[in-house]
């Protein structure tokens, strides 16, 4: 677990890769105004409990963990692409715990595989070479959006951040698989806590579409949506100062 900053304790869960690493751009520059707190997934290296998560509520269990070990209190906790899930399950099942939910580019509550998805969660090494020749289709319209012509150095650090800290295929697959039993939609009906739903531009995000996490406000009682502009699902990244300014805003409003 990494704690970093003072103020409002914010617990950041990462997204299906796992690896808190890939988010420290947006932890830093959240920290100059939060006491910022994460963790990788069960699973990685490192991460606590260190066993792969049999069910999705076991990822639940160990996000609320995190969070006993941070604070006493109630936090704003932020959920980043599957992330989002497991805050949104969080503050379902335990309300007292969750003063106030971000939701950063979520995968979407009503979310089905599809079967490109479906080959890759059956085979996962397998499909990996092809998964890894289509980052750059993905990633590089949103980096270029976001930077200009200064895109390629702030490719290279989040290559220089995946490299370090390497996801796996296979524990990125088992993830998926625990989510298809699962009834997220139900989750969001239930969740009153104030919600703030962060995306990036439609056509910008090319992996979790914007308009399928714009979705979660239709079953979220009490949410609003931002968007992030010139930037996709890594905004919280390649815009971080704007995500963290919302999150901020949104932060001094509540109760």
């Amino acid at each position: 677990m990494i704690v970093a900053g003072q103020g409002p304790t914010l617990l950041m869960i990462p997204g299906i890769q796992g690896r808190w690493e890939w988010a420290r751009p947006a932890i830093q520059e959240l920290a100059r105004r939060h006491r910022v707190v994460s963790y990788s997934l069960s699973g990685e290296r490192g991460a606590v409990p260190p066993l792969a998560p049999r069910t999705f509520d076991d990822l639940v269990r160990q996000a609320l963990n995190a969070l006993n070990r941070a604070t006493d209190g109630p936090a704003v906790v932020c959920g980043v692409s599957y992330g989002g899930l497991i805050a949104l399950r969080l503050a379902a099942r335990y309300p007292e715990r969750v003063r106030a939910l971000v939701l950063a580019s979520p995968l979407n509550a009503d979310f089905a595989p599809d079967d490109r998805i479906r080959r890759w969660v059956a085979h996962p090494r397998l499909m990996a070479p092809a998964f890894i020749a289509g980052s750059p289709g993905r990633i590089v319209p949103e980096l270029r959006a976001a930077h200009g012509a200064a895109w390629v150095p702030r490719a290279l650090g989040l290559l220089g951040r995946v490299v370090r800290a390497p996801h796996s295929p296979d524990r990125m697959a088992q993830r998926i698989r625990l989510i298809e039993p699962e009834d997220f939609v139900a989750d969001c009906r239930v969740v009153a806590q104030p919600t703030l739903l962060v995306t990036g531009e439609p056509g910008l995000d090319r992996i979790v579409p914007a308009e399928a996490s714009c979705r979660m406000l239709e079953w979220l009682p009490n949410a609003r949506h931002v968007t992030l502009d010139r930037t996709g699902h890594w905004g919280l990244v390649t815009r971080r100062e704007a995500f963290a300014r919302e999150i901020a805003d949104f932060v001094e409003t509540l109760p």
